[in-house]
Formats: structure tokens, C-alpha cells, sequence
């Protein structure tokens, strides 16, 4: 008991707590924040290490009164216990986040910059809720699963993959795939390429691009269509448009209307041209990088059970 709580061994935990400190500064400048909150911060063998170094440092006070025979030892001892329980009031109390503040307005919000997993399941009259605190990186094994029992059926969440910096690739598929069409959209600044596969649609924060298929209707959406004739679009406001080929402006009403390629259509400060047509094709969610990249978007696979039937659930983190 006295060897593992004696002052060699405290002086020895300092000096690997910085070390340690000093490897995870690393880790985070060069593979991002969450990277170093899940493989030290935020993990148990950290908590466990600074749990070990509070001990020793509470044994000792006792052990030798240094509040009575040396009050300078004391007073540099409790400085410690003093950080210590700071860094505990901040792990398991405190939260991080951001908060917007206008001159001379009043907020009382602030999003978190903590990825929480939100899973609600209903059967019947009965419901399950769970919420968790997500630190994830491809240099840990990212193990999460969760289960949550409703009436008599128990719904289990696994994570399968994550994939930060993760995007959509186009790949050829004879067997299973359909025709996907490939927009260049853009709001205000540099355009962005999103994919939309026939009885399919996307959500655009404001508005849904459906291509022959159904939308909720808490939105507007743009219906695309297809026909014997090639394309149409049925979208409820007014656009502008201008051909690509020969520079001519025009106006659409709302409904029903042509959509075809080399023509840009306009409303609502959003710019949309049909970029290209791919056949028997089929999403493929693809990433490459090891750390989250500012700006790039997150996505997670998870495997939702119930009894013997599974289902795979792609889904992307949203600010909030």
C-alpha cells in the first residue's frame, strides 16, 4: 500500500500525466479534437489515471498532516487536488459549445459541439427514448450499441462504421442499380454536387428534390419526373432560367414544367442545373481520410435490430 501511494510514485504519475498531455496535443493537431477526446480526454483509462494521482495526493496529506507540520507542501499539494477537481467538475458538470449573441440581444441557447446520438422508438401506445454522447475516430474501435425495450419487442443499435469526410461516388451497377441524376446546385456562392436516384428524394435544409418518388410535406419540393419525352419538373413557385447553350433568359410559372440539361433554373436565391444522366447506377458512400475536415460532412452506418429482422440506417449529423 505504501509503495503504490508514496511520493515516488506520485512524482512518477506527474510526470507521465504530461507526457500523455503531451501526446494528445499531438494527436489533436494532426487528427482533430475528437480524434484526441476519444483515445485520451474523454476515455476511462484517462479518468482512471487522474482518479490514481488524487488518491496519492489525498493519502499523503493525510498520512503526514502536511496542513499542520508543512503548510508550504500542503498549499503545493492542494493546488493539484484543486485542478483536479476543476477538471472532474468540467468532465462530468460542464459542457462546451457555442453561443450567438447580437449586440444588444438576449440569448439563453447554445448548440454544443458534442455529437449526441438521439434514438426514439414507439410500438403501440408505448415509447423509448435514449440519448448519448458520441467521441468518435477511425483510430478506435468506436464500439456502440444500445438497447431499448418497448411493450414487448427490444430494439437494438449497433454502429457498424463511421466515415468522417465521407462522400457519395457513382459506380456501375447492372444488377442492382437504377438511373441516378447528378445535380450541380448552388446558394449563393460555389456549387455543390448532390446525386438523386430515381424513387428516391434529398433534403436541402429548405426545400426536397424528389425524383419520382414522395415527399413529406413539411416542405416545398422540387418533383422531378421522368417521361416518355425525357424530363419534367413540377415545383410550386415561379424560377427563372437561362440555356447554357445560347444565353437565353426565360421565366417558368409554378407546376408542371420541361426539366433538361445545359439549362440553369433559379429560385429562391438557389441555383440547380442538371448536370449529368447515370445509368444503371448505383451510391456508394466513400471516404478516405482519417479525421473530420471543416466543412465536410460525417456519416455514420448503424444496424437497427428487432427480433430476427436488421435493417442498415446511414445517417449525418446536423448542427442543433
Amino acid at each position: 500500500m505504501s509503495r503504490i501511494f508514496s511520493m515516488r510514485m506520485a512524482v512518477l504519475v506527474l510526470f507521465l500525466f504530461g507526457v500523455v498531455i503531451g501526446i494528445a496535443t499531438f494527436i489533436e493537431n494532426d487528427y482533430g479534437t475528437q480524434t484526441a477526446k476519444a483515445l485520451v480526454y474523454k476515455a476511462k483509462w484517462f479518468e482512471l489515471f487522474l482518479g490514481y494521482f488524487i488518491a496519492i495526493l489525498i493519502y499523503n496529506m493525510a498520512k503526514y498532516k502536511s496542513y499542520k507540520t508543512k503548510p508550504a507542501v500542503f498549499l503545493f499539494h492542494a493546488s493539484f487536488l484543486v485542478v483536479a477537481i476543476g477538471a472532474a467538475m468540467t468532465r462530468y458538470v460542464g459542457y462546451e459549445g457555442i453561443m450567438h449573441i447580437r449586440e444588444g440581444s438576449v440569448s439563453h441557447k447554445m448548440v454544443s459541439d458534442v455529437k449526441t446520438l438521439q434514438v426514439h422508438a414507439s410500438y403501440g401506445e408505448d415509447q423509448a427514448s435514449l440519448t448519448d454522447e458520441l467521441y468518435l475516430s477511425t483510430m478506435t474501435s468506436n464500439s456502440i450499441g444500445h438497447d431499448l425495450d418497448v411493450g414487448d419487442k427490444t430494439v437494438k443499435v449497433e454502429l457498424v462504421k463511421y466515415m468522417p469526410t465521407a462522400h457519395y461516388k457513382i459506380v456501375e451497377d447492372s444488377q442492382d442499380g437504377t438511373e441516378v441524376l447528378e445535380l450541380k446546385i448552388a446558394a449563393g456562392g460555389q456549387g455543390k454536387i448532390h446525386y438523386v436516384s430515381k424513387g428516391s428524394y434529398i433534403d436541402m435544409n429548405t426545400f426536397y428534390i424528389s425524383y419520382d418518388s414522395q415527399t413529406p410535406l413539411d416542405k416545398s419540393t422540387f418533383h422531378i419526373n421522368s417521361n416518355s419525352s425525357g424530363y419534367s419538373v413540377d415545383f410550386p413557385f415561379s424560377m427563372t432560367t437561362l440555356n447554357m447553350n445560347s444565353k437565353e433568359s426565360g421565366e417558368l410559372k409554378s407546376g408542371k414544367n420541361d426539366f433538361s440539361q445545359r439549362m440553369l433554373y433559379q429560385f429562391s436565391g438557389y441555383s440547380l442545373v442538371l448536370k449529368d444522366i447515370h445509368q444503371n447506377s448505383s451510391l456508394k458512400l466513400v471516404t478516405y481520410d482519417i479525421k473530420t475536415q471543416s466543412g465536410q460532412p460525417e456519416y455514420m452506418k448503424w444496424r437497427v435490430t428487432v427480433g430476427d429482422e436488421s435493417k442498415d440506417v446511414v445517417t449525418r449529423p446536423r448542427t442543433g
